[in-house]
């Protein structure tokens, strides 16, 4: 009874073990998740979220410019004898001097770079984020293409083999033709849907390498296992502005856009803090002193305390402020022509895909008419090859005519799919975003 209860214990627990098993072999991944994965996992991302903690550094060091720098200094000196060296009340040179000073310099005035560098610190944090929120949507999109590419062959791996059942089932009813009637036709017929039927398992070959392509790209961006389980996401929304308000938007939104105009002001800044250092400085100081010396000297003093201000005035620098302020100047120009380049560039941008979503959208609608055609066409041949009285080509030509398209309808769907989230890469509007994933019910097996 023991032993029985024994392996019944066993047998539970292997049962169990292989249960969750398999329900962990079952997960389905939703673009959402491919979406999380590739923003935690994605190195381009990791080095762009790595500029976003310098420039905060970089802030902080423009900050403590406004704060008072306070040294401490000490000095040990051994001489080889003193001066005059019959000693007496005037020597000047020691055997031994100890030195310790302890000051506080506060600036005043720098010619306005201690602001100017604030103010440029500031922008240059906002432009690092909008570079990161421009690497984050520039990473969305490639796994959204990834995720899309595993999908695509995955129904293309089912169209091929529908495509291979379809012809095999044409290569049985040719050889029963041929065995019934051995003519020159027939065997013919049977030749040609032998070459179809090996033309189709090539088809299904291909496409399943495609797949193993398709997942290995989708790991890569991911991390996720590469025999993953995807699931069909939600047709996004089709934009129903016009054009020229879609451009309007992209510009307003786009961060890339705003991270090249916070450059042209930061340029701007430089100036001013190009210009500030050869203007003249102004430094509030004070400190104390102590000077130790053996044998004993009248400089000594065990503790000096000193206050006041200090002015430095560039006189000449044989033309090094003017060479320097125009090549900030030269820096400005450039990034107002930079910002003029991606406005234009944007613009075109923005148009390409909003185009391309239309001609996608449009080949969508056909393909739906043409497969609606194609398998009218390849039913009624069929039922008249099944007669007698239809010739194998025909069959084949309904055949070849439904697996194009079948592909064609795939590939439109999924591109139409694409061109809509490269529409909104374009405007800036590409999010990671739930709404858009159906998730799947064994999310959480």
């Amino acid at each position: 009874m023991k032993m029985n209860l024994q392996y019944c214990a066993i047998f539970a627990g292997f049962l169990l073990s292989f249960t969750l098993v398999a329900s962990a072999q079952d997960k389905v991944y939703t673009l959402e998740d491919a979406y999380r994965a590739a923003l935690g996992s994605n190195e381009t991302v990791n080095i762009a979220e790595e500029d976003v903690s310098q420039s905060e550094s970089r802030l902080d060091q423009a900050g403590t410019y406004f704060y008072p720098r306070l040294v401490a200094n000490s000095a040990y000196t051994r001489f080889n004898e003193t001066l005059p060296s019959s000693g007496g009340p005037f020597l000047f040179q020691p055997t031994e001097q100890f030195q310790a000073a302890l000051v506080l310099t506060q600036p005043l005035y720098t010619g306005g770079r201690t602001l100017a560098a604030l103010r440029a610190a500031k922008q240059l944090r906002e432009a690092s984020r909008d570079s990161l929120s421009v690497t984050k949507q520039d990473t969305l999109l490639k796994t959204a293409e990834a995720y899309y590419g595993v999908l695509k062959a995955q129904k293309s791996i089912e169209i091929n083999r529908h495509a291979l059942e379809r012809m095999e089932h044409h290569k049985q009813v040719t050889e029963r033709e041929a065995a019934t009637r051995k003519t020159k036709t027939n065997v013919s017929s049977l030749l040609r849907a032998n070459t179809l039927v090996s033309q189709a398992r090539i088809n299904l070959i291909r496409a399943q390498d495609r797949l193993k392509v398709a997942r290995e790209r989708l790991s890569l961006l991911t991390r996720l296992p590469k025999d993953a389980l995807v699931s069909e996401p939600v047709s996004a929304d089709q934009p129903g502005e016009t054009l020229e308000t879609l451009q309007t938007t992209a510009l307003n939104t786009r961060d890339d856009y705003a991270g090249s105009k916070l450059s042209q002001s930061i340029a701007s800044e430089n100036v001013t803090i190009v210009k500030g250092a050869h203007h003249p400085q102004i430094y509030a100081e004070a400190g104390v002193s102590y000077q130790d010396s053996h044998p004993a000297l009248i400089t000594d003093a065990k503790g000096v305390y000193y206050g006041g201000f200090r002015l430095q005035v560039p006189i000449f620098e044989g033309g090094l402020m003017k060479a320097e302020v125009s090549e900030a100047n030269s820096k400005v120009r450039q990034a107002q022509l930079t910002t003029d380049f991606l406005r234009k560039s944007i613009e075109s941008e923005v148009q390409e895909a909003y185009v391309n979503l239309e001609t996608v959208s449009s080949v969508l609608d056909t393909a739906k008419l043409q497969l609606d055609y194609a398998k009218g066409n390849f039913d009624a041949v069929e039922g008249l090859f099944a007669q007698g009285l239809a010739p194998s080509l025909s069959l084949i030509d309904a055949e070849q005519a439904l697996d194009q398209a079948e592909n064609e309808l795939m590939n439109a769907g999924y591109d139409r799919q694409m061109a809509i989230l490269k529409l909104k890469k374009s405007i800036g509007m590409l999010r990671s975003d739930n709404s858009e994933t159906r998730v799947s019910t064994l999310m959480n097996p």
